[in-house]
C-alpha cells in the first residue's frame, strides 16, 4: 500500500506543508473498498496513512518524483493540510518514471494529468526495486532509519517470547492492517516480514530470524485461483508462501501457537487440517477468538 500524490504545481513538493481540496483526498483513483476506509481521516485511518510510503509527484512528470512520507494531517472545513518528509536515502525518481510504471502501480488514464491523492493496494518498494529504481540496500538502509528494525527476543529454549507476534499474509494489505492493528491494540509488537531490513539475509533466513516468538497468524486471504488438472472449477486459494509459511510456523512454534485467520471462501490446505482456522467476520468475532488462543499459549491479553 502506497500513498500517490500529485499536484499541478512542481513546487509544491519542494517543502512542506501541502494542502488539497479535500473533495481529491483518498477518492479518485482509488478503489471503493480503500477510499472508504481512508476518505473520512479519522484517527485510525491517519496513523495508517502516515505508515505508508509516498510518492510526490508533479503532473505530467514536469520534475523528478520523490520518495517520502506524510508526517501529518489535519483537516479543515473543504482541504486537506499534509505535513510530509522526504526519504533522506532514497534517490528520486526520473522524469518518466511513473508513467513507466504505470501498469505495476495500477496507474489510471489521465491520472498524470489530475491533482489528487490516490491510495494504491501495491507493493511500492518491491515495485521500486524489481525494476531497478532503487537497491536493495538502499532499501533495507531506509527501512532500518525509518522502522528501526525489531530485534528478536532470544530467550531459553523451553520458553517462548510473549512480547511478538509474527503475521505472515498475502496480497490482502487491509487483512494485513486490520490484523496488526489489533496486536498492537493489545501492547504486542507485530511482525511483519517485508518491514523489517533483510540485512543480507535471504527470505528463507528471515523468516528463521524473526519468527523467534511465542505466537504466529497466518493470513488466509483469496490472493490466488487453483484448480486441479482436468477440473472445470476453480477456487480461491492463498499464496503459496503463506501455506508455505503456516507449515513452517507449525513446525518451529508447535500447532497451539499458530492461528490462521480466514476471510472470504478461501481452499486451505488438507495436509495441514486439525489446526485453528478463525473466520475474519464483519462484526470482528475473529479478535476475541484469537485472544483466546493466545491466552492459552501463555499471552496476557
Amino acid at each position: 500500500m502506497f500513498n500517490l500524490l500529485i499536484s499541478g504545481n512542481p513546487a509544491s513538493w519542494d517543502s512542506s506543508p501541502y494542502e488539497l481540496d479535500r473533495s481529491r483526498a483518498a477518492v479518485e483513483y482509488t478503489a471503493d473498498e480503500i477510499s472508504e476506509r481512508y476518505k473520512f481521516f479519522d484517527a485510525k485511518a491517519i496513523q495508517e496513512l502516515k505508515s505508508f510510503p509516498t510518492l510526490f509527484v508533479a503532473e505530467n512528470e514536469s520534475v523528478e518524483s520523490k520518495i517520502g512520507y506524510i508526517t501529518d494531517i489535519r483537516l479543515r472545513q473543504n482541504s486537506v493540510v499534509i505535513d510530509f518528509e522526504f526519504d533522506p536515502i532514497l534517490p528520486r525518481l526520473k522524469i518518466g518514471a511513473i508513467e513507466e510504471l504505470k501498469v505495476d502501480i495500477d496507474l489510471g488514464r489521465w491520472e498524470l494529468s489530475r491533482t489528487h491523492w490516490a491510495i494504491k493496494d501495491e507493493p511500492i518498494f518491491d515495485i521500486l526495486v524489481r525494476k531497478g529504481y532503487i537497491s536493495q540496500q538502499q532499501l533495507d538502509a531506509s527501512l532500518a532509519l525509518k522502522q528501526p528494525t525489531v530485534v528478536p527476543v532470544q530467550i531459553g529454549t523451553d520458553e517462548f517470547n510473549s512480547t511478538q507476534v509474527f503475521i505472515v499474509h498475502g496480497h490482502d494489505e487491509l487483512a494485513k492492517l486490520e490484523v496488526a492493528g489489533f496486536i498492537t491494540s493489545l501492547g504486542l509488537t507485530p511482525i511483519i516480514l517485508h518491514q523489517q531490513a533483510s540485512s543480507g539475509r535471504t527470505i528463507i533466513e528471515k523468516i528463521e530470524h524473526y519468527s523467534n516468538v511465542g505466537f504466529g497468524i497466518v493470513l488466509y486471504t483469496p490472493c490466488d485461483v487453483g484448480y486441479k488438472v482436468g477440473d472445470l472449477t476453480s477456487s480461491y486459494r492463498a499464496r503459496q508462501n503463506v501455506v508455505f509459511e503456516h507449515g513452517f510456523l507449525i513446525g518451529k512454534l508447535g500447532r497451539p501457537r499458530v492461528a490462521a485467520v480466514v476471510k472470504g471462501q478461501v481452499e486451505t490446505p488438507n495436509d495441514i487440517s486439525g489446526v485453528v482456522y478463525i473466520t475474519m467476520d464483519e462484526r470482528d468475532n475473529w479478535k476475541d477468538e484469537l485472544k483466546k488462543e493466545m491466552r492459552s499459549a501463555g499471552y496476557q491479553v
